[in-house]
């Protein structure tokens, strides 16, 4: 059995990040992977990327290290995407541009049979999010065939999730890590509401989380980073029709 640790958008938290592999170290995972979005809105962008490099947990880039290094830079690649968007990435040394420059768009990987593959947001986009509650089966299979994987670690919507596809796929996501945003007044996670159709902040989940997938059983659970304890997260079956509004 393997027992992967998933961290996401930990967003320059390192107090977040100690926490979390200090917790996965004790419940004995065999390895990390981390689905992106490693700084903006935290304080500690330069610590965070030293402490993942530190410890060399495969990151994968988010849109937020994306922008972090996008045009505008002398430095930045030309195909990183659009202008800067948080301020810290005027403020990051030239090792952490290197680092966040180099990152991959994506991480495969075989553990027991079992392929899994880990995006950003979904395999052709690190913008477009998953909603359990609005994914069909027939856009979870699109997903899972457009990674090349039997189960798909996504981020960046800060909701933690795991969404059954039949026929034995699944998607999961551990949440934020973020738990300590340098300006308490940012935007967090959104969701839509299906009564107003609109979107809505989403709840935070206390202390910044993360997940544990188990396999080759598939078993997906989440727990704080502060404590340790699991917690509740949305858990679906991909309807074979989008659920009526």
């Amino acid at each position: 059995m393997t027992r992967l640790a998933i961290i996401s958008d930990v967003h320059a938290d390192v107090h977040a990040v100690h926490d979390a592999l200090a917790r996965i170290d004790r419940m004995g995972c065999d390895l990390i992977v981390c689905a992106g979005d490693i700084v903006d809105y935290g304080l500690f962008p330069e610590e965070t990327i030293a402490l993942l490099r530190e410890r060399g947990v495969p990151c994968i880039r988010g849109n937020h290290d994306r922008w972090a290094v996008g045009r505008g830079r002398a430095d930045a690649p030309e195909d990183t995407g659009v202008p800067l968007h948080d301020a810290s990435g005027f403020d990051l040394s030239s090792g952490a541009i290197k680092f966040l420059v180099g990152l991959p768009t994506r991480w495969d990987a075989l553990h027991d049979g079992v392929r899994v593959a880990a995006r950003h947001a979904t395999p052709k986009s690190d913008m477009e999010g998953i909603d359990p509650r609005l994914a069909t089966g027939l856009d979870a299979r699109r997903w899972l065939a457009e990674a090349e994987a039997d189960v798909l670690v996504v981020g960046h919507t800060h909701l933690a999730f795991a969404l059954q596809v039949a026929g034995g796929g699944l998607i999961v996501n551990p949440g934020a890590l973020l738990r300590d945003p340098a300006h308490h007044s940012e935007p967090g996670a959104m969701l839509f509401d299906l009564d107003t159709g609109k979107s809505v902040p989403a709840p935070p989940l206390e202390g910044g989380t993360f997940g544990v997938l188990a396999l080759p059983a598939k078993k997906f659970t989440v727990y704080r980073a502060s404590d340790g304890v699991e917690v509740d997260i949305l858990r679906f079956d991909a309807p074979e029709t989008r659920p009526e509004r």
